[in-house]
C-alpha cells in the first residue's frame, strides 16, 4: 500500500480530498482539541489516511530536546490523544540538531518513545536532524522499533515493512521535475515495503503530490498491461476528478 500526499497545517479541503487520500498534518498553535480532530476524521471517511507530525512543544522544552517539563509532558499527552482521534497511521517526531549522537541522546530517545503507546496499525517515525548519519539513526530505529524518515532524493531507504519518505523543497531544489518524482517513487519502493508513505513538504505541496499520484497511476497501468504484479497499490483518486471539482480550498502550506 502506497500513500501519497502533502504536508498541511490545517484540515484538507474538498479539492485536496478529491485528488489525494493521504495528508501529513503539522498543526499550528493553538492546537485543536482531540474532539475537533475526531469530527474531521469522521467527515473525511474511513479511507482517508492521516499522519501526524508532533508539534515542537511535544519535542523540545526549555531544558532542550526530549527533556521533560510540565509543558512538554502536556503536549505529549495532546499528541497521543490527537493521534487516537485522527486514527493516525503514522506519528512523526522531528528532533532538532541539538540532539546529537551519543549515549545520553539514545537514553532520551528511549525514554521519550516509551511515553507513546503502541497502537495496532500505527507507525512511529523518527526524523533526526543534525549530525546523525543515516546508519546511526537506523540503528536507533531498529533498537526502538521505529521507522526512519528519509528524503528519497538525498538518502537511501532501508529494508523494512514500512517506508516513510518526505520530499522537501530545499534551497537547491525549488521544484520537482517528473524525473525527480519518478526517482523518488522508485527509491521509496526499492525494498518493496508492505506500506509506504510519501509526504511532500513544499510551497505547492498539493500540486507536487498530485503529479506524483499521477505517476503512480501511470506506473500501475503500465504494470497491468505487462501482466506484472501490482506493486504500486495506492489510495489516491484520479487527478481528473480533482480538476472537475474546481474548488479553491486545497491548502498549499508548508510546516509551521
Amino acid at each position: 500500500m502506497l500513500h501519497v500526499g502533502a504536508l498541511l497545517d490545517r484540515a484538507p479541503g474538498r479539492k485536496y480530498t478529491a485528488a489525494l487520500r493521504f495528508a501529513e498534518l503539522s498543526l499550528r498553535a493553538p492546537l485543536p482539541r482531540p474532539g475537533t480532530l475526531a469530527s474531521m476524521r469522521a467527515a473525511l471517511g474511513e479511507d482517508f489516511v492521516f499522519a501526524l507530525r508532533a508539534p515542537r512543544s511535544a519535542v523540545s522544552s526549555t531544558r532542550g530536546a526530549l527533556r521533560s517539563d510540565p509543558e512538554l509532558d502536556a503536549s505529549v499527552q495532546w499528541l497521543n490523544a490527537a493521534a487516537d482521534a485522527l486514527q493516525a497511521r503514522a506519528v512523526i517526531i522531528h528532533t532538532p540538531s541539538d540532539l546529537t549522537p551519543g549515549a545520553r541522546s539514545r537514553d532520551l530517545l528511549r525514554e521519550y518513545f516509551a511515553q507513546l503507546p503502541r497502537v495496532a496499525g500505527r507507525h512511529y517515525v523518527w526524523s533526526a536532524q543534525g549530525a546523525w548519519e543515516p546508519e546511526e539513526a537506523q540503528a536507533v530505529c531498529n533498537d526502538l522499533g521505529l521507522c526512519r524518515a528519509f528524503d528519497p532524493l538525498e538518502t537511501k531507504s532501508t529494508p523494512g515493512a514500512v517506508a516513510y519518505a518526505t520530499l522537501r523543497a530545499l534551497g537547491h531544489r525549488a521544484g520537482f521535475s517528473y524525473a525527480a518524482l519518478a526517482d523518488a517513487l522508485t527509491r521509496t519502493l526499492a525494498h518493496q515495503p508492505e506500506e509506504a508513505f510519501i509526504s511532500v513538504d513544499a510551497e505547492r505541496g498539493f500540486d507536487v503530490a498530485r503529479r506524483l499520484a499521477t505517476l503512480v497511476t501511470q506506473a500501475r497501468a503500465e504494470a497491468a498491461e505487462l501482466g506484472g504484479d501490482d506493486e504500486l497499490e495506492d489510495d489516491d483518486e484520479d487527478e481528473d476528478e480533482a480538476d472537475a471539482e474546481g474548488d479553491e480550498d486545497a491548502p498549499e502550506d508548508k510546516e509551521p
